[in-house]
């Protein structure tokens, strides 16, 4: 996935403007008129890819060939491949001197049934204050983001109960904070296991903010609908207590769902009323088919957009509100731009991220690394609910295909 900030031509007075590109470093773009943009920004170029060697557009091309078949994306956790740190360093590296900037993420997450105990939480905690300390030390780092799971911290079992019980009863944001600084609160309607639990996944989650402030952004990741509510409340909490001079703590608002606009104006809404920064990362959303089987199994309204042009409606008019929110208070609102989506300017390929960060804006890219019995089953998952977009990338591979017969072309004329 690549990420980047960027202003929409149907916002003509902010075009002038010259953005903050989601850092407090107050690392700029310059935003251009749309009738001067790069004609490289219509992503038609295959030379984007001249800073990739014969065997990186070689294997490149045999990855999308074989993501194109169902069978084997559905089946290639039987296929186990890792990387260790100094490879992933290696890469970093390479990723930087192309411009683009490494979004680290620990690919640990659960789901219903999937609860490993407090020990496995405390384990995957120490794994996310490494990766903060990555993010921030390398020479590779610049204004350093990373990715957070909730459910690596906090049972999946818990945020399903915790996601009904607000809906009845929303709980104060005061209460979560008081007990990230340690507090022995009694959350309603919690019985004193839970209570015991949801206390430490707070702990957790605070010592996560506390070494990330002020260093590296913290950007947790939305997941189901029936989990999703909890995930927000924990979040917020951590933005109410850690984004008093900064977006430190951002969350995500998949805009499939039809419910997202109204989530992302509530959020707005809360940022100022509890007076804290509010750091957006929008998104598309990833969960589309396991959401809608639900509904249909559950008896009740699918909660995804029916098509993917309203699918779009939303992403963009949500980006509009946030654009337009961002021009009038931009030290109150952060916005970083995740999609897969050329017409918004953005994309997982390549041949997008780097013709924008040759454009000068700033680029990153989603880089999930670990041990392999951590990462397989989390890049397969990415894959099994990515496929749509996985057999649709025909744009980068003909792209591909053309830079690589340029070359081979231009050596044939040299022999």
């Amino acid at each position: 996935m690549m990420m980047c900030s960027r202003l929409r031509p149907s916002l003509p007075h902010l075009l002038s403007l010259r953005l903050l590109a989601t850092t407090a470093s107050r690392m700029t773009v310059a935003v251009k008129q749309p009738d001067r943009l790069s004609a490289t920004l219509a992503f038609e170029d295959p030379s984007a890819f001249r800073v990739k060697s014969l065997g990186e557009l070689l294997r490149a091309l045999g990855i999308f060939h074989l993501c194109s078949f169902s069978v084997l994306v559905n089946n290639s956790g039987k296929f186990v491949a890792g990387e260790n740190e100094s490879e992933i360093s290696q890469s970093m590296e390479k990723m930087s001197l192309l411009g683009l900037r490494p979004m680290l993420a620990v690919p640990i997450e659960e789901d219903l049934g999937e609860s490993t105990g407090e020990k496995r939480y405390d384990d995957n905690m120490e794994a996310m204050l490494e990766c903060v300390q990555i993010s921030h030390s390398n020479t590779w780092s610049r204004d350093p983001m990373m990715q957070l799971k909730v459910t690596a911290l906090l049972s999946p079992e818990l945020c399903v109960k915790l996601t009904t019980l607000i809906a009845q009863q929303p709980y104060d944001l005061n209460l979560l904070v008081r007990a990230m600084d340690g507090e022995q609160i009694n959350f309603p309607g919690l019985d004193e296991s839970d209570v015991a639990h949801f206390l430490c996944s707070l702990r957790r989650l605070n010592q996560i903010a506390e070494a990330s402030v002020n260093k590296v952004r913290v950007l947790v990741d939305a997941e189901y609908t029936y989990m999703n509510p909890a995930l927000s409340l924990v979040t917020m909490a951590m933005m109410k207590k850690f984004n008093k001079d900064g977006a430190w703590i951002w969350n995500t608002y998949q805009c499939y769902l039809k419910e997202s606009r109204s989530l992302l104006l509530e959020a707005l809404c809360l940022s100022e009323t509890e007076g804290f920064c509010l750091g957006v990362k929008l998104v598309r959303g990833a969960y589309m088919d396991k959401e809608r089987k639900l509904a249909e199994k559950q008896c009740r309204p699918d909660p995804v957009h029916k098509c993917w042009e309203d699918t779009n409606d939303s992403y963009n008019g949500s980006l509009d509100v946030m654009l337009e929110d961002i021009s009038k208070k931009p030290e109150s609102y952060r916005i970083i731009v995740a999609t897969h989506n050329e017409e918004s300017l953005l994309g997982m390929c390549d041949h997008v991220s780097l013709t924008l960060a040759k454009e000068g804006y700033a680029v990153y890219k989603s880089v999930p690394y670990g041990s392999v019995d951590d990462t397989l089953p989390y890049l397969v998952r990415r894959a099994q609910e990515n496929q749509t977009v996985l057999q649709g990338i025909r744009k980068e591979r003909d792209l591909l295909r053309k830079e690589l017969f340029r070359r081979l072309t231009l050596r044939g004329g040299r022999s």
